[in-house]
Formats: structure tokens, C-alpha cells, sequence
């Protein structure tokens, strides 16, 4: 880690700054520097161990729960030796057959090439290159570069410069952008087919990092960037998944973090539908988390108008994914291996949903709680290769500082203050309630093509 004087130096010169413009009559909540970054570092372990987790198994499982408990991970030290050797697809011969039936979910299918080019490239661990991790990333790098109120055409321009390669909402966007096409209409579905994909909720991580306990502050920011790759539902996911991480600075318990961060999106949504059908039926199955995933199949599962995914048993939809991300948090009650587990098994994009719910436990317990069998693999390390003109590595504790000193802005731009106590810094944080979208955004289909208003 970097020398803290740096810090503690702009820490004093913004509590000068923030006792000058305190606002005395707001509620106030407290959180510690050190538990604030301990949290910080919790939520991108979580994002990075959960991502690494469910890679192996990415739409491997369509229209079907896995059909067992996931046991092991790429960073252990067999490397999943033994689905390696079980699985019926061998390395090579990966034609991307996913198992799409029930009966036949009990069959290990696996994405060799990952797990082996991350034991090749990286043979002494470190979290792998991943998109869910390096859009996050690029976003952070827009908020230190440009400042807290960086204008998404400017992030626009930076993802044109920068990345490498993207898929579905974020490729289609990107495409757009590089044809003059720019936020918000890069993610409008006039322009974009994939408007009401995963993208935005798999990369809104930062913004609720940034922003503990603001959900209207996280929600600002998805307004502004959701809109570079999603529309309606697409955005309302990131909303969601970023105020779930506002919510677990303070929250007691995992089902506090949930309906809270319900309440930052549109009751009417199709979104906020589906997560509180999740809620009910896990109230009615809480030990039968395989009841709920066919309820969830039954109501939810045809839903994706994806062009790759429209009637297809592949489903990248925000929605049904997100659900599969609160089940995982629900039926997980806390526990680290639970939460990743469940998560992974509800299939489809399995990478991406165990990443949001181990990210945002990991806000809610801090990083010091993580198992250390999940920990210590990362070696504080996770790798770049996709963001050109970025560093190819990132020390994990530097890149939770760094996003903490961004949060400090944040904080003090939005009535919050930072004090002194018993030689500690503290961060005194306005209460905010989630406050949903006063316009509901949610666009209407037939089949397959949007009705352009």
C-alpha cells in the first residue's frame, strides 16, 4: 500500500473544507476511514473473487439451474482439476454447446480456455482481466481524471480511446459512440437492440462505492452513465445494484441491503417486478431455493428481446439476471460461499450475477471477513489487458484507496463532513432514502424489435 501522509495531508484539508460548508441540520451517519476502506476493498474482492468464480460456467447453463453445488474455483490451488477432467466438453473442443435442458444439468460443462489461460498467463494467481471488473475500472479512472462530475460524452470519448473489446449493450454502444452516436442516445433502443441487456448492472459497481449511504447520488450517476449502453430496464439494473451497495455501508443484514435498494427504481418497472416476486417467493420456499428459480423460469425466463437471445434458451436480460443476483443474496443469508454458490447455479450469465452479490456482501461484511480461502489467491492483484493505455496490474488495496478518495469528493460535495475522533477520521454522511425515478423509462417490444416513440 501507498504511504498514507499523502492522504491524511488531503483528509485535514478537506475537513477544513467541509467544517466550513457543514450542513448541521441534516441526519448524520458515521463511518470510520478504516471501515469506509476496509468496505471499499470488501466490495471489489467480492466483485473480483465472484466474477473469477462464476467464469467457468458463463451461459454453460441455459434454461436450467446447475444442477449441483460448484465446489471449487480457478484460484485454488487444483485449478478445478476435477470438473477439468469430468467435464463432457474437453479443451479444444469447445463449440459452445450449453446444457439447455433440466435433465440433463447434472452434465459438467465448462469453459476450459478460461481457467487455463488464467493459470498460463497468470501461474501466481491474481484476480483475471474480466469486463465486469474493467469497465468498472474505466469508470474510476473518468472520476479521477475528469472529477466526480465527469459528463458521460467525456467517459464516451475515454471508452472509445480505451477498450479493447466489449459484448452486447456495451459493444453496441461502443459502436455507436465510434460512429458520432453519443450518450444518451448511444443507449437508446432506436440505436441500440441490447438497450435492455446486463451491461450497466454488471459495471455500476463504482458508483455505489463511491457513494455510501446515497442512493440518490448513486442514482444520479446512473442516470448519466447507465444511457452511454442501456435504456429502461438496462439502466434500472445498475441502479439497483449500485444502491444495494449504498445500502451495505450501514445496513444490519442482507435483506435491508435488498428492499432498499429496490426502492431507487421504479415500482413499475418490469425490474422492480420481477426482484419483488423474488422477495415473495423466497418468503414462501425460504429453504427451497430451486422452487423459486422455476417460479422466477416460469414468469420471467422467455423474457429477453437481446437479438441473440430472443427466443433462444440464452437469456442476457438485466431483469432475470438480477433476480438471479438478489436470490443468490437471499438464500445465501450472509454466508460467503452460499451467496457466490446460489448465485452461479441460477445459470446464465453466471459470471456476472455471483460478482454483484459477492461485491455487495463483501461492502456489507468488509474485506478483513472474507474466507481466506477466497482472499489470499488474489494475491492483491488483479489484471488488465483489455484497457489500452492503463496499467496491465492493479495492487487491490491501492485501488480501494484510490476509489475511497473518490467517495471523500463525493461525500463532501453532497452535505457530508469529515471529523476527527480519538486520533480517527471520520466520515459524517447525510441520511438519504432511495428515491426511485420520478419517469418511468421502460420500453415496450414486439417480439423482437422496439416500438420507437
Amino acid at each position: 500500500m501507498r504511504p498514507l501522509v499523502p492522504l491524511l495531508l488531503l483528509l485535514i484539508t478537506l475537513t477544513i473544507t467541509s467544517s466550513s460548508n457543514a450542513q448541521n441540520a441534516a441526519p448524520m451517519r458515521e463511518l470510520t476511514w478504516g471501515t469506509y476502506l476496509d468496505k471499499v476493498q470488501g466490495a471489489w474482492m467480492g466483485k473480483m473473487i465472484g466474477v473469477t468464480f462464476g467464469q467457468p460456467w458463463e451461459f454453460q447453463y441455459q434454461n436450467t439451474p446447475v444442477g449441483f453445488d460448484i465446489t471449487d474455483w480457478p484460484l485454488s490451488p487444483t485449478r478445478m482439476k476435477d470438473y477439468r477432467a469430468s467435464a463432457v466438453n474437453k479443451p479444444g473442443q469447445e463449440n459452445w454447446e450449453p446444457i439447455t435442458r433440466e435433465s440433463d444439468n447434472q452434465k459438467i460443462v465448462i469453459i476450459h480456455g478460461f481457467i487455463a489461460n488464467s493459470e498460463k498467463e497468470h501461474p501466481s494467481f491474481g484476480a483475471p482481466d474480466n469486463d465486469d471488473i474493467y469497465i468498472n475500472l474505466l469508470f474510476l479512472y473518468c472520476l479521477r481524471r475528469y472529477g466526480i462530475d465527469v459528463d458521460p460524452v467525456t467517459v464516451a470519448h475515454e471508452w472509445d480511446a480505451k477498450i479493447r473489446q466489449v459484448w452486447h449493450a456495451n459493444d453496441a454502444g461502443l459502436k455507436n459512440i465510434r460512429k458520432g452516436i453519443l450518450p444518451p442516445d448511444s443507449g437508446n433502443p432506436r440505436y441500440n437492440l441490447h438497450a435492455d441487456d446486463i451491461d450497466f448492472q454488471i459495471e455500476s459497481d463504482v458508483f455505489g462505492m463511491i457513494s455510501p449511504g446515497m442512493p440518490q447520488v448513486s442514482n444520479r450517476y446512473g442516470e448519466r452513465m447507465g444511457h452511454i449502453m442501456n435504456y429502461g430496464d438496462g439502466v434500472y439494473g445498475g441502479m439497483f445494484i449500485s444502491a444495494m451497495y449504498t445500502q451495505a455501508f450501514f445496513a444490519k443484514n442482507i435483506r435491508e441491503v435488498v428492499e432498499n435498494g429496490l426502492k431507487a427504481i421504479p415500482a413499475r418497472s418490469l425490474y422492480a417486478q420481477l426482484i419483488r416476486d423474488v422477495i415473495r417467493w423466497h418468503d414462501e420456499n425460504p429453504n427451497d431455493w430451486l422452487k423459486t428459480w422455476h417460479l422466477v423460469q416460469a414468469k420471467w425466463g422467455e423474457v429477453d428481446h437481446c437479438p441473440d437471445g430472443y427466443k433462444q434458451p440464452f437469456n442476457i436480460d438485466a431483469k432475470l439476471n438480477g433476480g438471479y443476483v438478489v436470490m443468490g443474496l437471499l438464500y445465501g443469508e450472509g454466508d460467503w460461499y452460499k451467496t457466490i454458490n446460489y448465485a452461479t447455479r441460477g445459470g446464465q450469465d453466471a459470471d456476472c450475477n455471483p460478482a454483484n452479490a459477492a461485491g455487495i456482501l463483501g461492502t456489507l461484511i468488509g474485506a478483513h471477513v472474507i474466507p481466506a480461502e477466497y482472499r489470499e489467491p488474489l494475491h492483491n492483484i488483479c489484471w488488465n489487458k483489455t484497457l489500452a493505455g492503463l496499467p496491465s496490474s492493479y495492487e487491490i488495496d491501492v485501488l480501494a484507496e484510490d476509489t475511497a478518495q473518490v467517495g471523500l469528493k463525493v461525500l463532501l460535495a453532497n452535505g457530508g463532513e469529515i471529523t476527527t475522533r480519538d486520533g480517527k477520521m471520520v466520515l459524517r454522511i447525510p441520511l438519504q432514502e432511495p428515491v426511485a425515478p420520478a419517469t418511468l423509462e421502460q420500453i415496450e417490444w414486439i417480439d423482437d424489435k422496439p416500438v420507437l416513440k
